[in-house]
């Protein structure tokens, strides 16, 4: 695949992923709105969750629709130099743990010290389990 053509892939991957964030972050507001009902903390977690779908569906997409000779994320200008799938799945699962943690009548300052901890040790873990 040349070079063009990975990039043209690369905008439309990351045009659908858009869309696949909305959707998921609305649909994990819907949810936890009907399972917690407090706004002020349903649209935080929803908008981590909504996030980290963006980033990990970006890298996915890449991933299933780049040839790996192509250009990567990582190398594009503006992509930044951190690992996209891992932070991704990290901010997904940060924000179910919440979604769920709270749903289950936990209170708030113990389920945000677990979804911290989720995400970061997803992170670190996940930064040396996935590929590029």
């Amino acid at each position: 695949m040349s070079n063009d053509a990975a990039v043209e892939t690369l905008h439309t991957v990351d045009d659908r992923s858009k869309v696949v964030a909305v959707l998921s972050t609305a649909a994990a507001f819907g949810a936890g709105m009907l399972a917690i009902g407090d706004i002020e903390f349903v649209s935080i977690a929803a908008a981590a969750f909504g996030i980290g779908v963006r980033f990990a569906s970006v890298w996915a997409g890449v991933r299933a629709f780049v040839d790996d000779d192509a250009v990567t994320i990582a190398d594009q200008p503006t992509a930044g130099s951190f690992h996209h799938g891992a932070t991704g799945v990290a901010l997904a699962a940060a924000g179910a743990t919440a979604l769920v943690g709270r749903a289950l009548s936990v209170e708030v300052v113990p389920i945000a010290v677990a979804a911290a901890a989720v995400g970061v040790v997803g992170f670190l873990g996940l930064s040396v389990l996935l590929p590029d």
